[in-house]
C-alpha cells in the first residue's frame, strides 16, 4: 500500500521480530503506525487462563492497529510475530505529515479501513447470534475474498484449524466437525496437504425481520 521509499522519506524504521516476540502489547499506548514488511503478524486477546482470541492475521504489506493510532489510545489487542517477521514503524507526527501530502494512500488506506468495520460488524452479529457452522463459513468467505482479489476461484485458505478457531472463538475440534460438514455438503474440498479449498460464495444475504 505504502512504497518503502516513501516509508525512508518519512523517517519510518524496521523493526525484526522472531516468532513468538511480542511488537506490542494490549494496553500500550499507541504511538507508531505499522506495517508489515515480511512475515506474519497477528493481534490477539488473552483471558487470564491464557485462551487466545485473535483479532486478525497480517501480512506483507499490510497495516494493522490503526484505530488506537489515530484516536491516541491504547493497542486493544497485542501484537505478536506468528513467524520471523519484519514490521515498519512509523511515528504519529511523521505518519500524519505522510497522508497530508500522499491523497492516494490517505484514500486506500480509508478504503481498507472501511472493510475491515464491515468485517469486525459482521463477526459480532456472528458470534453473538450464529451456530459454528455458519460461524465459520463467514470468516473463510472473508478471508478468501480478502486475499483472492483478482485470482480465480475456487481458492485456497492456508489458515490452520486452530487459527480459524482462534478466529471465531470456537474450540479447534468444532471447528473440525464443522469442515467435514461443509465438506460434504461440497461447499469446500480438503486437498493433500489438508488446506481448505473453497467452492462457494453463492450465499445470499438475509434480510431483517419485519414486524
Amino acid at each position: 500500500m505504502i512504497s518503502e521509499a516513501v516509508l525512508k522519506k518519512y523517517h519510518a524504521t524496521v523493526v525484526v521480530l522472531n516468532k513468538g516476540e511480542i511488537l506490542f502489547q494490549e494496553g500500550d499506548l499507541a504511538g507508531f503506525f505499522h506495517i508489515v514488511k515480511s512475515g506474519k503478524i497477528k493481534m490477539a486477546n488473552y483471558n487470564t487462563d491464557g485462551r487466545e482470541f485473535v483479532q486478525g492475521y497480517f501480512t506483507r504489506g499490510e497495516s494493522f492497529g490503526e484505530p488506537p493510532f489515530f484516536s491516541r489510545q491504547p493497542f486493544p489487542a497485542s501484537a505478536v510475530a506468528v513467524e520471523k517477521s519484519e514490521v515498519w514503524k512509523i511515528s504519529y507526527d511523521e505518519f500524519m505529515k505522510l497522508l497530508e501530502r500522499n491523497f492516494k494512500v490517505h484514500f486506500e488506506l480509508t478504503q481498507v479501513l472501511s472493510d475491515r468495520l464491515m468485517y469486525k460488524a459482521k463477526m459480532l452479529s456472528e458470534l453473538a447470534m450464529e451456530e459454528a457452522e455458519h460461524r465459520l463459513t463467514t470468516l473463510i468467505e472473508y478471508l478468501i475474498a480478502h486475499n483472492g482479489k483478482g485470482k480465480k476461484s475456487p481458492l485456497k485458505l492456508t489458515l490452520t484449524r486452530q487459527q480459524l478457531a482462534d478466529m471465531t472463538g470456537l474450540r479447534v475440534e468444532t471447528v473440525i466437525r464443522s469442515i467435514k460438514l461443509l465438506e460434504q455438503k461440497q461447499l469446500l474440498e480438503i486437498d493433500e496437504s489438508g488446506k481448505i479449498i473453497w467452492k462457494h460464495f453463492s450465499r445470499k444475504k438475509q434480510n431483517p425481520p419485519t414486524e
